[in-house]
């Protein structure tokens, strides 16, 4: 039987979207209770002596991506300007490209975990020091992840679509 490749006249069931619902809401807990422990009880960077592979302290990252300084307010609404764009594009994608909303909404998540700590504390909070100069928290973790996954779903339809021969 062929499939259906119309996919207007299919309508995700409530339990699908209440599905997503779990892991994005896990996810967001898991990030903030990390980041709120590490703040508890992690010593802030400046206490390492000797950096190791990984140590586990408190970085405060008030720039943008690789610490690259910006004014707080400016990381605020492109943030939210990236987010209004990634919600679009889940919105628009959900039915027909499931994999790539899911990639997307990877992104957004761990992007409103950064957004949060900036808000509440106006800063990010990293915890994961990597060779005692790079820092990563569990949001930055599912935002490449969610990029990564965007990279290899986009790449792999380039690749479909030159290996398909035109009749």
């Amino acid at each position: 039987m062929q499939e259906n490749p119309d996919t207007r006249g299919v309508k995700r069931s409530k339990f699908d979207i209440y599905f997503l619902l779990f892991p994005i809401a896990l996810t967001v807990i898991l990030d903030e209770w990390l980041k709120a422990k590490a703040l508890l009880y992690f010593p802030e960077e400046t206490f390492l002596t000797s950096p190791h592979l990984i140590d586990f302290a408190v970085h405060k990252n008030f720039g943008l991506a690789f610490d690259l300084p910006f004014r707080h307010e400016l990381v605020v609404l492109v943030s939210i300007v990236i987010g209004l764009v990634l919600i679009r594009v889940v919105s628009k994608t959900i039915l027909t490209k499931p994999h790539v909303a899911f990639a997307c909404l990877m992104i957004l998540i761990g992007a409103a975990g950064n957004l949060f700590d900036r808000l509440i504390y106006g800063f990010t909070v990293d915890y994961l020091i990597f060779f005692g100069r790079s820092a990563i928290n569990f949001s930055d973790l599912v935002i490449v992840l969610g990029v990564i996954a965007l990279l290899l779903l986009t790449s792999r339809k380039k690749n479909i679509d030159k290996t398909v021969p035109i009749v």
